[in-house]
């Protein structure tokens, strides 16, 4: 079989050359390449890539496979199930051409492990990601390095592929991308009014009974009686499910509707759905003939389908994954977890009157799931290679004068009936927080309210994408990543997470400088008390905006306040030591 498959690579090596020549087929055979996933686009990819006779290949991936992977990356099978992604991927695309050299790492890309000085080593960087977070960590990463890096994605038939190159090019992060909607905890706790509200009320129900805890979810209101079983060492789990389904839909329902000011005419209060009442419900609200064609789990349950299944859900928690208790955390791919999610959510949709759904719906929104589409895969990576090819035959050209090009995958609704549609490099928006000006804009409803700890978590690492952000003020760091929480190790170097911002001395026009040594990322915020924010949009009590609010004298003079700041601790912290070492000399005398 290698001696086939290399007869094979070379008949195809000699194709690649009729088409682009010896000179740069030899750039291709001599780069040096990091592929950072290997999912639906990642195997697509790294398949094109050793096809067109790329031969020194690293590729990073966190995930396993599972069953619900193979019907669209290719390069896997049922035998390879719970196996890293990363090492079959390699293995498979070796016997397409035996001779490559191909380095599978199987972790998360954003570990220490995978920092500035690791992606340093690669002449370019190619990512296949379908998370936004680990897009933006990747993005800063090679910014630091200063690697070029193919950028792609896709979402069910639309797709894009670009070119990022530092200070030729727009950075992933140079045009604001759509954030996963945050609903406020009244909306949640007490008034939904969508499927999805009840799902994300699911969600956190999950969680909050079987995984760590977690003072941040939004029902720790319910901890007490969701967690009193988890103690006792045997326990009838169906009485346990049945117990918490009257709580969380008879008894907390009953509560919720006696608060009157929550309830009009138009928006009436949720009726409770005692067990017994819910196993009677039977009827199905769709007619048999408009789901004759269906598949079951595109089917809406009954309400007695719904009762029996969170029950049976719950059981099985307190039954045979009894040692995971404590530990679990929702999934979309657990069979168990989205057992209790899609029938808790369609109970709380009974009480408060909204259409249930189908588990295949219920999976879809729980997992902000937009189906993948093989062939968008498919293209998208062949795309990603024709990009590649004209980055390594750039050398020092700028990169917006060369063929370069940022391509977009539009179907069914193609521009100028083009499904692919070609446009120029962008330059660098010179407001962008990463590559540009470096500096934002954040807007806080109450200083005197937001933790500087909770600000790090959702402000800098949420929205701004840091990893393991640290702030300063002044030179003076107020909060450091390796104390996120108040102790006695905190308090000695001087750090407080559990202070308020105004505590801190914080107030309209503060500026504050945020540094990522793993990311080689640093930006300044400049903060501005706003107690109009809008709750309903901007329930986590913070609003950021990139790339305003500081001219560049301004930021020079912050930069130079800060520099003699570190110049002065520094002294300080010599001088300290002189002291100390006095006192030991003084001591051995």
């Amino acid at each position: 079989m290698t001696g086939t498959n290399g007869e094979t690579a070379s008949a195809g090596d000699a194709a690649v050359k009729s088409i682009i020549g010896e000179e740069r087929f030899a750039q291709i055979q001599s780069a040096k390449l990091l592929v950072v996933g290997a999912g639906g686009i990642g195997c697509e990819l790294l398949k094109n890539l050793v096809l067109t006779g790329f031969i020194d290949i690293e590729v990073v991936d966190l995930d396993t496979i599972d069953v619900s992977n193979l019907n669209r990356q290719f390069l896997f099978r049922r035998h390879h199930v719970d196996r890293p992604k990363s090492e079959v991927a390699a293995e498979a695309v070796r016997q397409f051409r035996p001779n490559a050299k191909i380095v599978a790492h199987c972790g998360n890309v954003k570990e220490a492990a995978f920092g500035v000085e690791f992606f340093s080593k690669f002449d370019v960087v190619v990512n296949a990601l379908d998370n936004l977070e680990a897009r933006r960590h990747v993005n800063r990463l090679c910014l630091a390095a200063e690697k070029p890096l193919l950028e792609a994605g896709s979402t069910g038939h639309l797709g894009q592929v670009t070119v990022i190159r530092k200070g030729q090019t727009e950075c992933f992060e140079c045009q604001a991308k759509p954030t996963q909607k945050v609903f406020p905890y009244c909306t949640i706790r007490s008034t939904p009014e969508k499927p999805v509200h009840c799902l994300t009320w699911a969600k956190n129900l999950f969680d909050l009974c079987f995984g760590p805890d977690d003072e941040s979810n939004l029902l720790s209101d319910l901890a007490t009686e969701m967690r009193q079983f988890q103690s006792q060492e045997t326990v009838d789990g169906a009485g346990v499910g049945k117990l918490i389904y009257s709580h969380l839909f008879e008894a907390d329902i009953k509560k919720q509707a006696e608060l009157e000011d929550l309830w009009s005419e138009k928006r009436p209060p949720p009726t409770p759905l005692p067990f017994d009442e819910a196993t009677k419900r039977t009827s199905k609200t769709a007619s048999a003939e408009s789901e004759k064609d269906k598949l079951e789990t595109q089917k809406v349950p009954t309400v007695s389908a719904d009762a029996q299944g969170f029950v049976a859900a719950v059981a099985t928690m307190y039954g045979e994954r009894r040692s995971m208790i404590g530990q679990s955390t929702f999934s979309k791919d657990d069979q168990v977890a989205m057992d209790f999610v899609h029938c808790a959510a369609n109970l709380r949709m009974e009480n408060y009157r909204i259409s249930r759904l189908s588990r295949w719906d219920a999976q879809s929104i729980a997992g902000s799931i937009i189906p993948a589409v093989a062939s968008t895969n498919a293209i998208v990576s062949g795309l990603e290679v024709v990009q590649l090819l004209h980055v390594l035959a750039a050398k020092d050209t700028p990169m917006r004068q060369t063929r370069a090009r940022t391509v977009w995958v539009r179907f069914p609704e193609p521009s100028r009936k083009k499904i692919l549609q070609p446009s120029s490099l962008q330059s660098p928006n010179p407001d962008c927080f990463v590559c540009g000006a470096r500096t934002a804009r954040v807007a806080v409803k109450s200083m005197s309210k937001c933790k500087i700890a909770d600000f790090a978590k959702a402000c800098i690492q949420g929205q701004l994408g840091a990893h393991r952000p640290a702030l300063y003020v002044n030179g003076s760091c107020i909060f450091d990543p390796e104390y996120p929480e108040p102790g006695e190790e905190a308090e000695e170097e001087g750090l407080h997470p559990e202070w308020s911002l105004q505590e801190w001395g914080l107030s309209s026009g503060s500026l504050i400088q945020v540094e990522d040594e793993g990311q080689g990322f640093s930006c300044n915020l400049v903060l501005r008390e706003e107690p109009e924010l809008s709750e309903e949009q901007f329930p986590a009590g913070f609003q950021v905006e990139a790339g305003e609010g500081m001219s560049e004298e301004a930021a020079k003079e912050a930069a130079e306040k800060k520099r003699k700041a570190d110049a002065e601790a520094a002294e300080a912290n010599a001088a300290k030591k002189r002291v100390l070492d006095a006192n030991t000399v003084a001591l051995d005398d």
